[in-house]
């Protein structure tokens, strides 16, 4: 039997007769809903003045900023956007900075890692066992709800300062949204997906790859970008508050010693930082489910 992704493809139809000439259209009904729904959903290219509007904005807020910090307008803790940009263009090329970048991006990388695993494994056991669910529920409830820089403290009793404890929280923020979404995921696969799956005779282990993985990619897809951006505030929060070698506690320290236009660089650099992981899931997620009904581009 052909391997075949059931959740792509949809359950095999039996052979009928050619559909009924519509009347008056001069060929068949399903070319003319095709043709139908192709003019309907299809995606129209932006404007170019609707595109440009994002940059638009954010440059003309920077000017505003930028007029106010002149004017006076703000205390002297808040540079204006050029001593800023000129305090990057000073801290990026040292490396102090590339050290403390590769720190945050190896906690965050790892943290992230951890969390992805144990979510997808907990999410899919959940989904697919309702009595786990049914258990745990309340529990899992409670605990999502729990900051994960909650439990600083503790770590900070049992391990000290260390790497492992932005490993460990990152991976406790980033383990809630993967776990719920595989869940959601899981448990709304079409019963009718299912049901071609059992007659098919697919085994447990078929049945997740056909079935369950390609029904739930949207769902890991959306989980994934959310919890990228929460296992990197927590580690630029843990790096913060204990000082552990990354850009926040570099942030931490121009902050202490009053380095202000140094100390809003960093914070304009963790952002970027964010905007350039969240840019680079949202590429491959486009490219990885392009088959999917809600990133499918349909062309005339």
């Amino acid at each position: 039997m052909p391997s075949t992704d059931l959740a792509r493809s949809g359950p095999p139809t039996q052979a009928g007769p050619p559909a009924p000439a519509s009347a008056g259209a001069g060929g068949p009904v399903g070319d003319d809903t095709a043709t139908v729904i192709t003019r309907a959903t299809r995606r129209r290219k932006k404007p170019l003045w609707v595109r440009a509007l994002p940059w638009a904005t954010t440059i003309a807020l920077i000017a505003f900023v930028e007029l106010l910090s002149r004017l006076g307008v703000f205390p002297e803790e808040v540079p204006s956007f050029t001593s800023v940009v000129g305090a990057a263009l000073e801290v990026i090329p040292t490396p102090e900075f590339l050290e403390s970048l590769w720190a945050t991006l190896e906690q965050f990388a790892v943290g992230l890692a951890i969390g992805v695993v144990i979510g997808v494994a907990l999410g899919v056991a959940l989904g697919t066992i309702p009595l786990l669910y049914q258990l745990l529920h309340y529990v899992l409830d409670f605990m999502r709800f729990i900051p994960a820089v909650v439990y600083l403290p503790l770590l900070l009793l049992v391990m000290g300062a260390r790497p492992g404890v932005a490993y460990i929280l990152a991976a406790v923020g980033a383990v809630w949204p993967m776990l719920f979404q595989t869940y959601y995921g899981v448990v709304g696969i079409p019963q009718i997906l299912k049901d071609t799956g059992r007659v098919f005779g697919l085994t447990n282990a078929q049945r997740l790859r056909h079935v369950v993985i390609p029904s739930v990619s949207p769902f890991l897809a959306t989980g994934l970008r959310i919890a990228a951006a929460h296992a990197l505030v927590v580690v630029v929060a843990v790096e913060i508050i204990t000082t552990v070698i990354g850009l926040g506690r570099d942030i931490a320290v121009y902050s202490s010693n009053g380095i202000y236009p140094e100390m809003y660089a960093l914070v304009g650099v963790v952002g970027i930082l964010g905007l350039l992981i969240n840019w680079g899931l949202e590429s491959l997620e486009r490219w990885q489910l392009h088959w999917h009904s809600s990133y499918r581009e349909v062309t005339a």
